[in-house]
């Protein structure tokens, strides 16, 4: 298995991340998008806000899991993080944010941040297992976030109040 950025999408690429996202998101209907053309919107938005913040984790030709994250200021934010059934519970979801967590400390990033189901407990064990805590809650919706300790940046503002630009959209990680 290898994790690689995203540089530019592939033709098929999209059909074969929403049937991905299709398989991860069975068992947590919930926070998912549903139907393929939904999905497949969905994940245009992805790569589309990701500008290349976009990591995909392969094994031989098969995409068996994916990272997208928004690179804003002053905080960025990890949009969505999926994982293929056969591969959960394998680190895979820990590694992809090493990869998007060490771009962002190389950046210069100080936090980082999420929004997370309110009911999605899986997930937020998961992330308070990388040190993620909860800042806000808007609706059915968490936010989370993480201190990078990276280099100074010339804004450390608190973003308690921050609205994710997909909070309107039903996103959440699929860890």
């Amino acid at each position: 298995m290898t994790i690689k950025r995203l540089s530019r999408p592939e033709p098929d690429l999209l059909e074969r991340l929403a049937e991905l996202y299709e398989a991860a998101y069975r068992q947590e209907p919930l926070y998912a998008e549903k139907g393929k053309g939904r999905i497949k919107r969905y994940l245009r938005w992805l790569l589309k806000h990701a500008r290349g913040a976009f990591w995909i984790a392969w094994e031989n030709q098969r995409p068996v899991g994916f990272l997208a994250l928004e690179e804003r200021e002053p905080v960025p934010e990890v949009h969505e993080i999926v994982v293929a059934p056969d591969w959960q519970g394998r680190s895979l979801s820990e590694k992809l944010m090493e990869k998007a967590l060490a771009y962002l400390k190389e950046k210069g990033y100080e936090k980082v941040a999420l929004w997370v189901g309110e009911y999605n407990f899986r997930a937020q064990r998961f992330y308070r297992r990388l040190g993620f805590e909860i800042t806000d809650k808007v609706g059915g919706w968490l936010r989370m976030e993480k201190p990078l300790q990276a280099k100074e940046r010339a804004s450390s503002r608190s973003t308690r109040k921050a609205v994710s630009t997909s909070e309107s959209k039903t996103v959440s990680s699929g860890v």
